[in-house]
This record gives C-alpha cells, structure tokens and sequence, in this order.
C-alpha cells in the first residue's frame, strides 16, 4: 500500500496549516501546560516535534532512484519495541532542550521557520524515493508518515489548551491498515482510536497499533 504524493502533498498542507494556526495562540504560559507526554509539557512536545521535522527536512537531500522497500504503515510495523531505559533520556533532553530557551515562546522562532521550510518542501517535490533511517520510501509514503506524526502531536498538546483538533485521517488510515484482526470498539470516534492506537489511552488487545 502506498500514498499518492498529491494525496500526501494535501494531507501535509492540512496538518501543517492546522498547527501552525495552533501555534498562534501559544504564549509562555500556554507552553507549560501539562500534555498527554508523560514528563512533558506543551514546549517539550514541541521541541521533540521540531526535532523531528528538523530530521525529516534532511530526507529531502536523500532521494535515491529506488526501489523502495518500506511504505507508509510498513514503516510503523518495523519500528523498533520501545526501550524504557532509552525513553526517560529522550524525555529529559526533550526538557532540557525547550528549557534552554530564555522563554518558552524562544522554541516558536526556530519552529516556525521549519514548518514553513517543510511546507515549501513538500508542495514542491516530485515523485521518487528517499533513503530514511535505514528505509527506502516512496516520497508519498514518506510525507504520509510526518503527517501522522504531527497530527498525534498536535492532539498531545490539546490537553489544556483550546484549539481545533487537527484532521486525524491519515493517521485513522494508518491504524486501519496495521490492526489487521485486533479490533476497533464500535463506540470510538476517530480521535479515541488514534489516541488509543498511539498508546495515548488503553485499549484492547493488540493496541497500541503504532510504535
């Protein structure tokens, strides 16, 4: 299974959108609020994110000819098993890293010009691969995958704070092709299952989904 690029391409352009306006209403004390990361606040979720888009920008530079051996949920059935030893250190950079700044909105400078970048990026690539962590992608698959990540991200910070809830297709999508048997409880709506099938809420057997 894989994803068209103008279908990724739309779907990128919808989550950035909806984060940056999220981004808007952000100030020094909206930054600590408390979020769905254990350990983190709304700036430590933000500086992981902008960590991650930072790595994803790097993609770009690695189009390969092919062909690709990894799409967009093969991708999260390979992720590695989670090493609780290996998380509590990226829960602490992750806070030292947002509290390095003098104030929490500091993080939103550096942010914002990579969502912006990465906005550009992606409207105006072509079809072809990249080499990513080990992967060969095609770039639909590839954006497709940082379309989940930030829309999961944009849903950890909504604890406290107002805001839309940003379009979770992508990630329903994901979830649907990576459950095979286990089941999806009649009564979710779609943002009970991605948080489930992130490991945000328990679930049933065979949750969570992504890794």
């Amino acid at each position: 299974m894989t994803v068209a690029l103008r279908e990724a391409q739309d779907a990128f352009e919808i989550a950035a959108a909806n984060l940056d306006r999220f981004l808007d209403t952000l100030t020094d004390e909206r930054l600590l609020a408390a979020s769905r990361c254990h350990g983190w606040v709304v700036a430590d979720v933000l500086a992981h994110l902008h960590l991650g888009l930072t790595e994803m920008m790097t993609g770009f530079a690695y189009r390969v000819p092919g062909p690709a051996d990894t799409d967009f949920l093969t991708y999260w059935s390979g992720y590695p098993e989670p090493d609780p030893d290996a998380a509590v250190g990226q829960i602490r950079f992750a806070r030292l890293l947002a509290s390095a700044y003098g104030r929490p909105t500091g993080l939103l400078k550096h942010l914002r010009p990579t969502l912006d970048a990465l906005r550009r990026f992606v409207a105006d690539t072509d079809d072809g691969c990249v080499a990513f962590q080990g992967h060969v992608l095609p770039i639909g698959d590839f954006v497709a995958t940082w379309v989940v990540e930030i829309a999961i991200h944009h849903l950890d910070v909504l604890v406290e704070l107002p805001g839309a809830q940003p379009d979770v297709s992508m990630v329903v999508r994901t979830l649907d092709g990576l459950r095979g048997d286990v089941i999806r409880p009649p009564d979710w709506d779609d943002v009970t299952y991605v948080l489930a099938g992130s490991g945000r809420l328990p679930g049933p057997n065979g949750y969570p989904l992504l890794g």
